[in-house]
């Protein structure tokens, strides 16, 4: 089970540094390295002076790392600062785990006495990296930064593992996160959050009998892109709360149905809810300008989303 975990680790650190690389994201590549970096004293000293100097360093690369902006690109002359704490992290690698004032240093100060902890001051780094990290994501709601912390803290969690080499999740978590993203870029639209055209093809795979309602909002034609984008996202946040389900191609919504009763029920109330309805854009509210297309499954999606938009133009 031990070695189990000591692969399944590094599997984990080596596809997470391949698919950061591959995405572009170059604080998870970083955060990679020095999980990967956090396995070299291992090689040269004991389990437990290893631990010592991960558990109390690791966090704080963590924190930094994540609160830290990174630019798009990795190889980016911004990233020399992450370059430069990964190597000075390097040359401790090298120097503390073997020092005996490092090991014999006063790491505990006893305040967790209703907890054991490998050391106490690597544990107080840990939990003020997760309420940094915490509060930062209630603000963003992304939680990912979070669970990675306790991920790659689990080691030293449980007096049980202390003897076993590092292992952590957080690489588990990274790659999940990656792969999370590169799903949601293919099949959703990045400003509205809605899916796009190739989630509707997978959707509708293999379904015959469905119906298809195409909304066309006539303002966005003639509208500058930056005031598009402001009414798109008002309009995807009104579309969400029916039930139903809701496609979008370029600047149109597609809507989807099971059958034409359904359609016609739920358009009927969509319509009422947008003539109803103002959207804001700079101060100013107006009603929008909109049609209405729908038309029962007649041989494929492309098809009917030509028939649909002859309807409306």
């Amino acid at each position: 089970m031990v070695e189990i975990l000591l692969i399944l680790s590094l599997i984990f650190e080596l596809l997470a540094l391949a698919l950061s690389l591959y995405f572009s994201n170059a604080r998870i590549f970083f955060l990679t390295l020095a999980l990967l970096g956090a396995k070299i004293p291992y090689l040269f000293t004991s389990v437990l002076q290893a631990h010592l100097f991960v558990s109390l360093f690791l966090p704080f690369v963590f924190l930094i790392f994540f609160l830290k902006k990174f630019p798009a690109k990795i190889f980016d002359r911004a990233n020399l600062s992450a370059i430069l704490l990964l190597a000075f992290m390097g040359i401790l690698v090298l120097i503390l785990p073997q020092n005996t004032h490092f090991v014999s240093a006063a790491l505990n100060f006893e305040i967790f006495n209703f907890f054991e902890t490998i050391n106490e001051l690597g544990f107080i780094i840990f939990l003020s990296s997760g309420l940094f990290l915490g509060l930062k994501a209630l603000r963003n709601l992304e939680f990912y930064p979070i669970v990675a912390l306790v991920g790659m803290y689990v080691n030293f969690l449980f007096e049980k593992t202390w003897e076993i080499k590092y292992y952590e999740f957080a690489s588990a978590v990274f790659c999940f996160y990656l792969l999370q993203n590169a799903y949601k870029a293919l099949f959703y639209d990045a400003l509205t959050k809605l899916p796009n055209q190739k989630k509707l093809e997978f959707f509708l795979k293999n379904k015959e009998s469905y119906t298809l309602a195409l909304l066309h909002f006539c303002e966005l034609q003639s509208t500058k892109e930056s005031y598009k984008k402001l009414i798109l996202k008002q309009i995807a946040k009104i579309l969400k709360r029916f039930r139903c389900q809701i496609f979008i191609l370029n600047d149109d919504f597609i809507l989807v149905f099971k059958d034409k009763n359904a359609a016609l029920h739920h358009l009927a109330y969509l319509e009422s809810t947008l003539k109803n309805t103002h959207l804001s854009l700079e101060g100013e509210e107006f009603k929008p300008d909109f049609k209405i297309a729908w038309q029962e499954n007649e041989g494929g999606l492309m098809q009917n989303l030509t028939s649909l938009k002859k309807q409306i133009f």
